[in-house]
C-alpha cells in the first residue's frame, strides 16, 4: 500500500514538471491564483440608526484580549459616543453590549472608537460597521415653518373677573376661620436639616461612580450642574456642549465635571474607590437645592 502511495505521488509531481516545462518561456505558472477583490463579500451592517438616536447593540463578538471606549476629549466635536455596557468572555474573545450614539451621516466602524486594554492593535479584528442615516433632506440646515393656529375664544372677561372675586371670598373667609382655631403655633420646618444641592448631588455621584447610573438619573446629574455652573458663570445663552466644554476647564467646577466623564465611560459595574467623593461635592455643600423638576430631564 505504501509502494502504490508513493508511486502516484511520483506521477503527479512529473505530471506537475512536464506542465512547467512545455510552457513558452517568459511565462508564469500560477500554482494558486489570489482571489479577486471584488468577490469579497460586504460585511454586514453590526445595526441601524439615524443621528443623533442612541442605539443599543448586543452580543458583539470581538475575538483576542478585550477591549474599552478610546477617551473622548470633547463630546461636543466626537462623531460618535460609544459606551460598553456589558462585557462576557466568548471562547478566545469577549461578547459586549455597547451603546452608540452617532453625530454623523454615514457608515461607522465601530473599531475606530475601540481600543484594546492591553495596548495591542485592534486591525485583525472584523469590521462592525454601523448604518446612521440622516432625518433631514440635503441642504436643508433650518427648521420649516410652523403651523398657524388659529386664535382663541375672544370674551369671557366678565366671568373670569367674577370667578376670582369668589375665589379670593372663600379664600379670605378660610383664613379667618383658620386663625380663630385656638391651637398651639407650630414652627414649621423647626429642626429640620436644609436640603443643599450637594444633598441632591451625592447619589447621583455615587451611582456614577459605581458605573450603575440609569439614563433618566444621568440626565438630571447633568441638569443639575449645568443648571448650577451657567448660573454661577454667566452661561445660559451658550449652547450645552460649549458651556460643558468652558466648565470642563473652571477650576470649581471642573474637578467634578471631568472625574463624571472619566467614570461615565468605564464599563458598567466597576467601582472607583479611590475617589473622595465629599471633596468632589466641597462646593456644593452651602448651595440651596432647587424643587426637583416634574418628569425628569434629557439630555442637552
Amino acid at each position: 500500500m505504501r509502494f502504490l502511495t508513493t508511486v502516484l505521488l511520483a506521477v503527479a509531481a512529473a505530471s506537475t514538471v512536464g506542465a512547467a516545462l512545455a510552457q513558452e518561456p517568459g511565462e508564469k505558472i500560477e500554482f494558486f491564483r489570489p482571489t479577486a477583490p471584488g468577490a469579497e463579500s460586504k460585511v454586514k451592517p453590526v445595526g441601524e440608526t439615524t443621528v443623533g438616536m442612541r442605539v443599543y447593540l448586543t452580543e458583539l463578538v470581538i475575538p483576542g484580549s478585550a477591549v474599552q471606549a478610546k477617551p473622548v476629549a470633547d463630546p461636543g466635536r466626537a462623531d460618535a459616543l460609544v459606551r460598553i455596557q456589558h462585557e462576557y468572555t466568548h471562547g478566545s474573545g469577549f461578547r459586549y453590549d455597547i451603546e452608540v450614539t452617532p453625530f454623523i451621516e454615514g457608515t461607522l466602524d465601530l473599531r475606530d472608537y475601540l481600543e484594546r486594554k492591553d495596548g495591542t492593535s485592534l486591525e485583525d479584528a472584523p469590521e462592525l460597521p454601523l448604518t446612521v442615516d440622516a432625518m433631514l433632506e440635503p441642504d436643508v440646515l433650518t427648521p420649516g415653518d410652523p403651523e398657524v393656529q388659529p386664535p382663541g375664544q375672544v370674551g369671557g372677561y366678565k366671568k373670569l373677573m367674577i370667578g376670582a372675586g369668589i375665589a379670593w371670598f372663600v379664600g379670605l373667609l378660610l383664613l379667618i376661620f383658620a386663625f380663630r382655631r385656638k391651637a398651639e403655633p407650630l414652627v414649621e420646618g423647626a429642626g429640620k436639616h436644609t436640603l443643599t444641592l450637594a444633598d441632591r448631588l451625592r447619589p447621583l455621584v455615587e451611582e456614577a461612580r459605581r458605573s450603575e447610573i440609569s439614563n433618566e438619573r444621568r440626565a438630571e446629574l447633568e441638569r443639575l450642574l449645568l443648571a448650577h455652573w451657567r448660573r454661577r458663570r454667566g452661561l445660559e445663552d451658550l449652547p450645552a456642549a460649549k458651556a460643558v466644554t468652558q466648565l470642563r476647564h473652571d477650576d470649581e467646577a471642573g474637578p467634578l465635571f471631568r472625574q463624571l466623564e472619566e467614570w461615565l465611560h468605564r464599563p458598567r459595574g466597576s467601582a472607583d474607590s479611590a475617589v473622595d467623593v465629599s471633596a468632589l461635592l466641597a462646593p456644593y455643600e452651602n448651595v440651596a437645592a432647587e424643587a426637583p423638576a416634574a418628569g425628569g430631564a434629557s439630555r442637552p
